[in-house]
C-alpha cells in the first residue's frame, strides 16, 4: 500500500524505496518513473523510462533507478 496520495488512476505502484513511494506511469506512450515523497502534489520526482535507462550511472542511487528495475521485473512498457 502507498504511504502518500497519488492521483493518476493509469499508475502502477512499484512499492517503497527509502522515503519515496514508486510508480510506473504508461499515459501518452512515454513511459514515466516516479519517485512521490509525500502527498503534496508537486513532492515528486520524475523522469521517462528511456532516460532512466540511458543514465544508470548518473540514476543509480535514486528512486527513480528503483523504479525502473522494478517496473522492468514486472514486464511494464519502459519505452
Amino acid at each position: 500500500m502507498p504511504r502518500y496520495t497519488h492521483d493518476c488512476s493509469a499508475c502502477t505502484f512499484l512499492g517503497e524505496h527509502g522515503f519515496d513511494d514508486l510508480y510506473h506511469c504508461p499515459q501518452h506512450g512515454n513511459p514515466t518513473l516516479i519517485a512521490r515523497r509525500s502527498s503534496e502534489g508537486p513532492d515528486y520526482s520524475s523522469f521517462p523510462a528511456s532516460v532512466v535507462r540511458e543514465n544508470v550511472d548518473v540514476l543509480k542511487v535514486s528512486g527513480l533507478f528503483e523504479a525502473y528495475c522494478r517496473a522492468r521485473e514486472k514486464g511494464l512498457p519502459l519505452g
